[in-house]
């Protein structure tokens, strides 16, 4: 039997009606026919970023974005990634659905919504790279590319979300 991380088994929800079970994500916060697409990132697999990237770039052509994408991967994995090492408890389980992370888009009139869900409670900070630094680089390319970024917590749920808004070309 495949692992629960198997990468060939993506727990992925697109457009439409998220399942009542997403945790958190845009079922509270009912975005009712706007497109959506969400994705359970195995927090277990050292695929967690490459999965990140793929499930973007099918997302953001598949909504015809093709002028965005590159950003919109690059933001997307740096969001996982700081995930993935940041904002998950160190007693949960590898495939515990409360620990999990969690890559959401929703498609706005004038811009891609990112969100990336965790279990933490951790807020991100923005720190100045040092030069030839390995780490402390994630948030400010998020910066960067993005028109807008931040951070949400939800008094109902243990966890954040944080999400990064790019622009839309214009029409």
């Amino acid at each position: 039997m495949p692992a629960a991380h198997d990468i060939r088994r993506p727990q992925t929800l697109f457009l439409g009606e998220p399942l009542a079970s997403t945790p958190n994500l845009a079922v509270r916060s009912g975005l009712g026919s706007t497109p959506f697409a969400a994705r359970r990132i195995p927090v277990a697999s050292h695929h967690c970023c490459y999965i990140a990237r793929q499930f973007t770039r099918q997302t953001v052509r598949r909504w015809n974005l093709h002028s965005i994408c590159d950003d919109a991967v690059q933001i997307a994995s740096e969001l996982v990634a700081n995930a993935v090492r940041h904002g998950r408890p160190d007693t949960a389980a590898a495939d515990d659905q409360q620990a999990g992370v969690w890559l959401a888009f929703t498609l706005r009139p004038r811009t891609l919504l990112c969100v990336v869900r965790d279990p933490s409670q951790l807020h991100p900070r923005l720190t100045p790279p040092q030069p030839l630094a390995e780490r402390h680089r994630g948030l400010p390319i998020v910066d960067a590319l993005s028109n807008t970024w931040g951070w949400t917590t939800d008094p109902q749920a243990q966890g954040k979300s944080v999400w990064a808004r790019v622009a839309l070309p214009a029409a």
